[in-house]
């Protein structure tokens, strides 16, 4: 396997509420990336926890016995004991009272690429010139889409595309999109809106593909949406199988 990941705080910002982890685990390597939000700190904790709990949840509960379905629900399972305890933990610190958290997620096994997704962070998979998006945003703007009272095109530039419809911990129950696809060696990236909000589809196809490594590529991606403003934190994760 190949990993690339990067987070940086982007040029306007003064803290960094992204969060990534990667795990290089033969059986179940995977990636995640977490937008937090909520204000000054409560956004970086509620990342910071999102990542680290379902790194938790996930060494002590996937199997190599298990198949793609049953590993699918576990993660599912990992994200919804994570926004438990965020909400919880929120509800009783009124410093970061109201904090959530985007959260994407994508493992590698048996074959097959398992995405779990809340909010608007985005999954890719990258291939032969092709960029497909593997997540659907879960935000205002993508339901104006969907109902054909916008277009996607009028949606880049929307004055609330930054509305989310799904945060982890936000409320007390979340819903957790799981989606299983088939996996033949494609690279998969995930990234928080900091680069997508900068950095169209084709340029992070092409950025990825030309790219010496998975790291070169992503610390590329990074460097560019800087350049055209950085008004965000900015972190993306790749993985592929070599």
């Amino acid at each position: 396997m190949q990993f690339g990941a990067v987070s940086d705080i982007g040029r306007v910002r003064k803290i960094n509420e992204d969060s990534f982890f990667v795990s290089k685990n033969e059986l179940f390597p995977y990636i995640i990336v977490a937008d937090g939000m909520g204000g000054h700190e409560a956004g970086e904790v509620a990342s910071r926890m999102m990542t680290d709990i379902v790194e938790n949840h996930l060494r002590r509960n996937l199997d190599g016995e298990m198949d793609y379905v049953e590993a699918g629900e576990a993660i599912r399972q990992a994200f919804v004991a994570a926004n438990s305890i965020i909400y919880t933990y929120a509800k009783n610190h009124y410093k970061v009272m109201g904090m959530g958290t985007t959260a994407t997620l994508a493992m590698i096994f048996k074959g097959k690429l398992i995405a779990a997704h809340v909010g608007d962070s985005r999954g890719y998979k990258l291939y032969s010139g092709h960029i497909e998006q593997i997540t659907k945003d879960h935000s205002y703007v993508m339901e104006l889409v969907a109902r054909g009272d916008i277009t996607m095109e009028e949606a880049k530039h929307h004055p609330k595309k930054n509305f989310i419809t799904r945060a982890i911990g936000a409320e007390d129950i979340v819903r957790v999109d799981i989606s299983i696809f088939p996996y033949e060696g494609e690279t998969v990236l995930l990234c928080s809106d900091g680069l997508t909000n900068f950095v169209e589809d084709n340029e992070i196809l092409e950025y990825m593909l030309n790219a010496d490594n998975l790291q070169c590529g992503v610390e590329r991606l990074v460097r560019l949406a800087n350049e055209r403003g950085g008004r965000d934190n900015i972190t993306a994760a790749a993985m592929k199988k070599e």
